[in-house]
């Protein structure tokens, strides 16, 4: 598992990083099995579509997360590339489990002879997840595999059918978009870009016909970055509307069942960070780290008072990165007022 202060490092020192990412084929062995098979892995990655708070990390091109994890299409064995290694040593009543448990059935077709690409990135985690499970990996290790998950659900979820009218409002807000430096995190602009669409709608700048599509417009935005408690309230309004189109409101249903998934994965994610902390099972010089990304997990999943106390042992912490200083104060006010990141930016 990478460290959290490195990992953050690399997140940060990426964003003027102009190159795409790129796939890549690489062979693997299962330590089950023995099953070989070629998996795709993202051998070049990149930031520049932001980072969210909680350190999910947008590549232009394909996303390396999606990536990271990959099964055995003969057991269903799944985890890092790593836990492919030659030395890697499963004892035997794992290898039982494994082999012939139900919980890690493959999709129907799906046989060893299939793409790797076929199988979905969200069922290759809950595979991972249970092969951590049963290997009694760390707590620690559980929660990046439920915080990545998050990720994929977050990222899928994000998506609408193609409408003219949704893309004509699109073009019209972006008059209230920030201009962005090169140093700018995508993601601070587009949450300040939701701020002022936001308080534009406060202000009754659109019409009736306009209206409803702004506020989808702004929901989208939210839920891009996983502030789904923001998000959530106007996506429950507006499923279901007849003045959607059906693939429309099949869309909003399929993100509201997304953000259902996203908040599973953040919640098991929270558990398992927390029993890590408690436990002394995190090197200190990651514990900062740690605390912080934990007070962002209770913050996107409603427990502000959980999140501000996380996020005042992160401050605590002389070892915490300086990026980490700056986002865990900002996102420590949010909390505090109960208000989406890039409330009061400009």
């Amino acid at each position: 598992m990478k460290v959290l202060c490195c990992l953050l490092t690399a997140v940060l020192a990426g964003q003027g990083d102009l190159r795409l990412s790129l796939l890549g084929r690489h062979d693997l062995t299962c330590p089950v099995c023995r099953q070989t098979f070629t998996t795709v892995v993202c051998t070049q990655t990149n930031t520049r579509g932001g980072v969210d708070r909680d350190l999910f990390a947008r590549a232009l091109g394909p996303q390396p997360e999606f990536y990271r994890i990959s099964t055995c299409p003969a057991c269903g064995y799944s985890g890092y590339r790593w836990d492919f290694d030659r030395d890697v040593h499963l004892p035997r009543d794992v290898r039982q489990k494994i082999s012939g448990q139900p919980e890690l059935h493959l999709p129907p077709g799906f046989t060893p002879d299939s793409d790797p690409r076929e199988l979905d990135a969200a069922d290759r985690y809950d595979l991972a997840i249970t092969c951590y499970r049963w290997r009694k990996k760390s707590d620690e290790a559980l929660a990046w595999l439920h915080l990545r998950a998050s990720w994929i659900e977050r990222d899928k979820g994000a998506v609408l059918a193609r409408n003219l009218r949704l893309e004509r409002v699109f073009q019209y807000i972006e008059r209230w978009r920030p201009t962005m430096h090169p140093k700018d995190n995508q993601v601070d602009v587009e949450m300040q870009l939701a701020a002022r669409i936001a308080e534009a709608l406060a202000a009754g700048r659109f019409n009736r016909y306009q209206r409803l599509y702004v506020e989808l417009a702004l929901a989208l935005i939210l839920r891009r970055h996983g502030e789904n408690r923001h998000a959530w309230p106007t996506l429950d309004r507006l499923a279901g509307l007849e003045r959607f189109s059906a693939s429309l409101r099949k869309g909003i249903e399929r993100m509201r069942l997304s953000i259902v998934a996203e908040r599973k994965h953040q919640q098991e994610a929270a558990r398992c960070f927390e029993r890590a902390l408690l436990a002394d099972q995190i090197k200190p010089a990651n514990r900062g780290a740690a605390c912080y990304l934990l007070g962002e997990l209770y913050r996107r999943l409603g427990g502000d008072g959980d999140a501000i106390r996380w996020y005042d042992k992160a401050l605590d912490d002389p070892a915490l990165p300086a990026d980490l200083q700056t986002w865990a104060r900002r996102q420590r006010e949010w909390s505090a007022a109960g208000s989406p990141p890039g409330n009061g930016q400009r």
